[in-house]
């Protein structure tokens, strides 16, 4: 009997990710959602793929459907049905209902009931300081090699994530994963609920993650802000690396 913490799922939630692009530009935005993408948007299939291999499991979670922001998917609604049939009347629509047109949609989704809607409140001028601890500070910049799961999805009851490129254990894993390309997620649900692959997968995010070292931390001060955030150089080097892919597209040939 193995004696590592079990770090399989939960919280009993799956957060489909359907897109990380969104229309606000937020300091300290834990899926990052200030750079360009590094995730593209899900797709229908991937959604009913995460259906099937949940079925196999015998695993029914609430779905809450989020990015980035879900409003600008073209098929959140048919996203929204494909998450009802696998767990009807336990779906969530996380949205952050700044524009018109996402106010227009919150409204039919709340018309329909086929979905219960989460409406963040935004400042006038479209953004905000998310009060939260500092993610982007890597455990490994300081040496803290040590340093072990906040398991957040246990905790509070985040889930696992799930977007285009795969599945991962912590809620904020696939957004960390993008970005630092760990290449830790996974196309095989049922990795999840190994404990092995769990506990590894987890590590590995946990790693990278700040969410544990704390505001007051003394290892802040060696730390710059990009982005309105406190990064490590880990992803100072990562958050550099994308803006400069972005720069290089926007170039004329």
């Amino acid at each position: 009997m193995s004696d590592k913490p079990d770090y399989t799922p939960k919280s009993n939630e799956a957060e489909w990710h359907i897109t990380y692009k969104c229309d606000l530009n937020c300091p300290n935005c834990n899926r990052l959602c200030f750079l360009p993408p590094t995730t593209p948007d899900m797709t229908l299939d991937d959604a009913r793929e995460f259906n099937r291999q949940a079925r196999e499991l015998e695993w029914y979670p609430r779905i809450v459907i989020l990015g980035g922001e879900p409003t600008l998917h073209r098929d959140l609604f048919t996203f929204i049905d494909i998450a009802n049939e696998l767990s009807p009347g336990r779906v969530e629509v996380w949205s952050n209902g700044y524009r018109d047109a996402a106010k227009e949609q919150l409204a039919r989704i709340r018309a329909e009931g086929k979905a219960k809607v989460c409406e963040e409140t935004i400042k006038a001028d479209g953004c905000m300081v998310l009060p939260q601890a500092d993610f982007f500070l890597a455990p490994t910049d300081f040496g803290v090699i040590n340093h072990r799961p906040c398991h957040n999805h246990a905790a509070i009851g985040c889930g696992i994530s799930v977007d285009a490129a795969g599945y991962s254990i912590c809620s904020i894993g696939g957004a960390i994963d993008s970005v630092l390309t760990l290449n830790v997620r996974t196309r095989k649900l049922k990795d999840l609920f190994d404990p092995e692959f769990a506990h590894q997968q987890t590590c590995s995010l946990c790693d990278v993650c700040g969410r544990e070292l704390g505001i007051t931390s003394h290892h802040i001060a060696k730390s710059q802000v990009m982005h309105g955030s406190l990064m490590s150089p880990t992803w100072q080097k990562a958050v550099k690396r994308i803006e400069q892919r972005g720069k290089s597209k926007e170039e004329p040939a």
